[in-house]
């Protein structure tokens, strides 16, 4: 169960946290106060989708051809650059062409894309911001050697510091925040999670009363941001667990560990309904096929007894469905 949970949360922390990373109110590159009581009217924001009509911009590689940036270029009415996770979304747009074509052309493709979006002083900014991002991307990949992808919490927990240093020391606070600061949080909630899993003090119910707890302090967004992802993982480790003959205690305590006991009790009551359906359709199958395989019976007279047993069997809304199961049969 420890190595099928452990495979997850490598998933989800090298990949799940940038997936749902993001939907923070966006910051001005310009602005460095922290929010207090007394805070002042935001800006008027600009969006700056696209290239600025009759500008240049640099033809993206072939699997980029048709498709929409992804990454919205703010500025304030200062025109400063407004920091927040779709920058970072432009970047890596871009840098998933690498291999197709080299970083070098991918980032000219960035720096072209900048300057024909961007007004001075956000370009200056963008393309400052662009370069601690190469330096980023470049540290992270030795980062990779040192700190591999390992297997146990203490390895994840080591690197996802190591990788949080990193960026202290390359990106301004507020820079750090905007490309990563959700991410970051629900990396931590993960590791808090595998933490509370692994913790053979604790009961199957205290464990998951705990998980829920931590996922009840993620923000609001992000909390339903992940509940598609948590299902996915769900689903996944649900089939895993079966494959290796996995019980139903064990299926109690993965859904517990993972979406909770309020989720667990939904789902169990599911299964009893499924169970109890398939109960009435094997039920229905048998009945049906001892219609048809009884001896001397006109055809007629076998189909007007099945139409009988699947009136008096199901509800009308019901025999649709069985009408559509049995109707290559």
């Amino acid at each position: 169960m420890k190595v099928l949970l452990y495979s997850a949360a490598l998933a989800l922390i090298l990949t799940a946290g940038w997936q749902l990373s993001g939907r923070e109110p966006a910051e001005s590159a310009t602005t460095n106060a922290q929010p207090t009581g007394h805070e002042t009217p935001r800006p008027n924001l600009i969006s700056l989708t696209r290239p600025a009509p009759g500008s240049q911009h640099a033809v993206a590689a072939d699997s980029l051809r048709g498709t929409e940036v992804d990454g919205q270029l703010m500025v304030d009415e200062r025109g400063a650059l407004v920091l927040d996770e779709q920058l970072r979304h432009l970047f890596d747009y871009f840098y998933t062409t690498v291999g197709e074509v080299s970083f070098d052309a991918a980032t000219e493709t960035i720096r072209e894309h900048l300057r024909a979006s961007l007004p001075q002083p956000a370009l200056d900014q963008a393309l400052n911001l662009l370069l601690r991002y190469i330096d980023y991307k470049t540290a992270l990949a030795d980062l990779e050697r040192e700190f591999p992808v390992v297997a146990d919490l203490e390895g994840l927990q080591a690197r996802e510091e190591a990788v949080q240093r990193l960026r202290a020391s390359l990106f301004s606070i507020e820079a750090h925040r905007a490309f990563f600061g959700a991410e970051e949080v629900y990396n931590l909630f993960t590791l808090q999670r595998l933490a509370i899993v692994n913790d053979d003090q604790l009961s199957a119910t205290d464990k998951a009363e705990r998980i829920e707890a931590l996922r009840n302090d993620l923000p609001g967004e992000m909390q339903a941001l992940l509940v598609p992802q948590l299902h996915h993982q769900l689903s996944d480790e649900t089939a895993a667990l079966l494959a290796s003959g996995g019980d139903a205690h064990a299926l109690r305590e993965l859904r517990m560990s993972i979406v909770g006991p309020e989720a667990t009790e939904r789902l169990e009551a599911l299964d009893r309904e499924r169970a109890r359906w398939q109960q009435r359709l094997d039920a229905f199958q048998a009945e049906r096929q001892a219609i048809l395989d009884f001896p001397g019976l006109a055809e007629s007279d076998k189909q007007a007894a099945i139409d009988e047993l699947l009136h008096d069997s199901f509800a009308p809304s019901e025999q649709l469905r069985i009408a559509a199961l049995t109707a290559s049969q």
